[in-house]
């Protein structure tokens, strides 16, 4: 065979190498995964919006907290059963130290404790029974994006107290109102109300928080423990929390995943088809 023979068996497959066909289809699959993604994104944001118009307002419920005035003498002396739980943990680590607070107690600590500002919007206390918190909810949120209308959940939230390490974790495990079931796919997204993590390295409430083994609702008490040798755990774990978005993110890698299929299988059987057009092309007689 001679060299320009061997020159001329080759171009077929250089020729293949160049086309852009291969590229175009490689494009076309990848502007096929983006816009299933956008698609998917899109869908999953207006069900979720439409879902959250079925059990929440137009307006907020006003949280009531007890009036300041007239209860000084109630003020004091709670102040002063915290700062003596706080120095007794302090001062003797090995002893069991428990903090009891009743519902009124709890009120009180949202209306003037600046710690808790956040809770004190959202939340006011209306009883302590089978070891959760009963409280009145309302929270604000936000409509879809574009669009400045606001929606408010207003419900009674069934709390589940615990602590994690150097924090009180507050977990809603259900959310109850007249309009509507609320999703418990929507109350699993929500994480625990996490208090004290700005406080961690305070002078003052540092070393108290770290000595936290307890949070917890027992008869009409809500009680935080200092105990030697009992461990701090978090109020929900992470698999009930995460639940919710790993459904929606297997629908989305299933989805990625069969685009990227269609895509490829187009693509190879145009590279089997220009392969044999190119190899018949060589056969023929020059």
């Amino acid at each position: 065979m001679t060299e320009q023979a061997k020159t001329e068996e080759k171009k077929p497959i250089k020729d293949l190498q160049r086309s852009p066909f291969a590229g175009c289809t490689i494009m076309i699959a990848i502007a096929l995964v983006g816009l299933f993604v956008i698609g998917m994104a899109a869908y999953t944001l207006i069900r979720q919006n439409q879902e959250i118009d079925r059990f929440t307002e137009s307006s907020k419920r006003e949280i009531i907290l007890p009036k300041l005035e007239g209860h000084e003498a109630e003020l004091n002396a709670l102040h002063e059963r915290i700062e003596g739980f706080r120095t007794a943990v302090l001062a003797d680590v090995d002893a069991t130290h428990e903090l009891k607070l009743s519902k009124n107690d709890l009120n009180f600590l949202l209306a003037t404790a600046p710690i808790l500002r956040d809770l004190a919007a959202q939340f006011s206390v209306s009883e302590l029974r089978d070891g959760r918190i009963i409280a009145q909810h309302s929270r604000e949120l936000n409509g879809m994006p574009g669009n400045n209308t606001k929606r408010y959940l207003n419900a009674e939230a069934v709390l589940r107290p615990g602590c994690a390490e150097k924090s009180l974790t507050l977990q809603i495990e259900s959310l109850n109102q007249t309009i509507a079931p609320v999703a418990k796919e929507f109350i699993a997204q929500i994480p625990p109300y996490r208090i004290g993590l700005d406080l961690q390295n305070d002078p003052v409430f540092g070393p108290i928080l770290s000595k936290i083994t307890a949070c917890e609702v027992v008869g009409d008490q809500f009680i935080i423990r200092c105990k030697r040798g009992e461990i701090a755990t978090l109020a929900v774990d992470d698999q009930s929390v995460k639940s919710a978005f790993m459904r929606i993110l297997r629908v989305l890698v299933l989805g990625f995943l069969v685009i990227v299929g269609i895509g490829l299988f187009i693509g190879m059987r145009a590279l089997g088809k220009k392969r044999r057009e190119s190899a018949n092309q060589a056969d023929l007689p020059k």
